[in-house]
């Protein structure tokens, strides 16, 4: 059985939801810095989503916070509050994609099985 791109961006997009707990604008901010070569910052994350920075930060949190994405300080700051990348090691991520997916079918697998 072959599944479409389309298909599996949306498995993948269901299993973050689930997995992690995520909103659609998590894993639509997840999607954008996984896909990015640079990393992305709270004001491209605000302007790609077309949310308010506050909205971005507290999602971007989130994301950090699970693991999903790692923050570093961005070495264009001039004085102020730092700016920060926010970034994806897609080995590391992978990795953790990976054992979570694990880790959900068997707890599904225990749940099918006392029905």
């Amino acid at each position: 059985m072959s599944i479409e791109i389309s298909e599996k961006s949306i498995i993948l997009r269901r299993f973050l939801m689930v997995a992690y707990g995520l909103s659609e604008a998590d894993v639509d901010a997840f999607m954008k810095i996984v896909n990015s070569k640079e990393g992305k910052d709270v004001d491209a994350i605000s302007s790609e989503l077309g949310i308010s920075k506050s909205r971005a930060s507290l999602i971007l949190k989130k994301l950090a916070d699970a693991g999903l994405i790692e923050k570093q300080k961005s070495n264009g700051s001039k004085g102020g509050r730092p700016k920060y990348m926010y970034f994806v090691n897609k080995d590391d991520v992978v990795e953790k994609l990976v054992k979570r997916a694990e880790d959900v079918c068997k707890d599904l697998s225990s749940i099918i099985r006392g029905l």
